[in-house]
């Protein structure tokens, strides 16, 4: 066991549990932010007609990595109660294998290009619907959606219907001032997505900067109670 009257290792061992307490706080905050955005109706009907699966699987990984958190920041405290140097080294284990995962939702939401690439890209996707929206109820319907959710109209601006030789929708107007929304729906569409990815992703990479840490205390608390062990061994030899 470590001598009490060794500050440096008490230290290590008060810095594992307050960093094991960020750790679980913030896996909190990374499940209930993945459900959050998984439950989204919105979100769900935009990834069954546009091509975003990709959140859907970044959100998938959220919930795994952060109810592996709940779980390691208990274990973690509890490897630095008991100085156990096997339930460190598992801890620790699992810890990198949650960095991989959360650097994978990073990937993930952030592995699209942004700005106005991807407003572009979400204009063609958009455009697309509106070309058969008179031929295909899905199409109608996932335009109606997205221009009353969002609070706009067409894929690059209200025009688009006139261009097409369409009527502008009645999901184009305003329910407050019953005016035609200005914002294309590719420029909001882009924004919500950015929302939520830059949520998501900004906690799973401030959970691998605190992990870090996590694993250079274990390390050091590790070293120390290797060192605690050999140093006891080499007294009972002598005793004898």
């Amino acid at each position: 066991m470590i001598n009490s009257n060794d500050s440096a290792m008490v230290y290590a061992k008060y810095f594992i549990f307050a960093i094991n307490f960020v750790i679980w706080v913030l896996g909190i905050g990374l499940l209930w932010t993945s459900i959050w955005i998984r439950s989204d109706d919105g979100l769900f009907e935009y990834n069954q007609n546009l091509d975003l699966e990709h959140y859907y699987t970044s959100c998938y990984l959220g919930m795994a990595v952060g109810s592996l958190l709940l779980i390691i920041g208990f274990l973690g405290c509890l490897g630095a109660a008991l100085e156990s140097p096997c339930l460190l080294i598992f801890v620790s284990l699992i810890h990198i294998f949650c960095i991989i995962l959360e650097f994978a939702i990073c990937g993930l939401v952030w592995r699209v290009p942004g700005g106005d690439r991807l407003q572009r890209i979400l204009e063609v996707q958009i455009r697309e619907h509106m070309e058969v929206r008179n031929e295909k109820d899905q199409s109608r319907r996932f335009l109606d959606l997205i221009q009353l959710k969002l609070e706009c109209c067409g894929a690059y601006a209200f025009i688009d219907y006139k261009q097409m030789g369409q009527d502008i929708p009645a999901s184009c107007n305003s329910d407050r001032t019953n005016n035609i929304h200005i914002r294309s729906c590719a420029e909001n569409l882009r924004r919500f997505l950015e929302v939520r990815g830059g949520v998501i992703g900004g906690t799973a990479l401030a959970i691998v900067l605190v992990q870090l840490f996590m694993l250079l205390f274990n390390l050091c608390l590790f070293y120390g109670l290797r060192i605690e062990e050999r140093h006891n061994k080499a007294i009972m030899r002598h005793n004898r």
